[in-house]
């Protein structure tokens, strides 16, 4: 219990965030506890001053340093919560797309105000590449959208839609940490035909990781008017001439982007690799 706990730390420590014992018992890595287990157990840590507590907040030893940090970085993150909801109700109007939902440190609630938004796209099977091209139309209307070579100054507040799946391609292969919790700690603003279970359905191996995950979200469905036949058979010629300009731009551009006809992760800095690594020699430490 004390190593899974330890564990978790040196998880969340990357990234400056100290955790309450409930985050604690949530994001508990590999290991299915009571939350009145981790009670006792932090009682033990902090007595042998292997943990620290200011505020209801754990942390590593000598690390209260980042509770000033992670509260600073609630504040920031509030206004931008608000902007990406907002945000989020102009892709209503667009009938493929099913889930909208923050992702990335604002989904923890842990942005600077130099930070851009990062939102998570799913939309209907075969209708990929028109939703992305109509969600960028509208970010560039509103002045949200985050061009690809701003640098952080500019796009701070700015919007990046920097992963898209089609509802038949929801699977994640990258089963690691890292990824169960992104997949798991992903805000969701709105959803369509309960897509949000079956994205979860078909990554229930992150549960694996992180066996205490439990989640809180609004159910907000949106109804889809289902196209007539004609009209299908318009968008899918449509969806293959979008698909085939875009993804030939793509690929003239393409760094770390990973890109296929159901899929776009859009990371200009794949933090992944990094952040595991900083883990498992942190881990190796203990």
């Amino acid at each position: 219990m004390e190593k899974a706990i330890l564990k978790t730390l040196v998880y969340s420590d990357i990234f400056d965030y100290p955790l309450k014992a409930w985050e604690i018992h949530k994001w508990l890595i590999l290991k299915k506890v009571t939350l009145s287990q981790i009670d006792k157990t932090l009682k033990k840590l902090v007595k042998k001053k292997s943990v620290g507590v200011y505020k209801e907040y754990y942390f590593l030893k000598k690390r209260q340093k980042i509770v000033k940090i992670r509260v600073n970085k609630f504040k920031e993150s509030q206004k931008f919560l608000f902007q990406a909801k907002l945000a989020g109700q102009f892709f209503k109007i667009i009938p493929w797309v099913k889930l909208v939902g923050i992702s990335g440190s604002l989904a923890m609630e842990n942005a600077t105000s130099k930070d851009d938004i990062d939102l998570f796209i799913i939309t209907e099977k075969n209708r990929l590449f028109l939703s992305r091209i109509l969600i960028l139309a509208i970010l560039a209307i509103t002045g949200k959208r985050r061009l690809p070579k701003e640098n952080k100054q500019k796009s701070a507040g700015k919007i990046c839609v920097n992963l898209l799946l089609d509802e038949k391609h929801l699977y994640q292969a990258n089963k690691d940490i890292y990824l169960a919790h992104e997949i798991l700690q992903m805000k969701v603003i709105w959803q369509r035909d309960n897509i949000y279970s079956k994205f979860l359905e078909e990554n229930a191996w992150s549960f694996k990781f992180l066996p205490n995950w439990s989640g809180s979200f609004k159910n907000n469905q949106v109804n889809l008017k289902k196209a007539q036949l004609t009209e299908s058979l318009v968008l899918d010629l449509l969806e293959s001439l979008v698909r085939d300009w875009q993804l030939k731009y793509m690929q003239k551009n393409q760094t770390s982007e990973k890109i296929n006809n159901h899929a776009l992760y859009f990371h200009p800095k794949d933090c992944r690799q990094e952040v595991l690594n900083k883990y498992n020699k942190r881990i190796q430490k203990l």
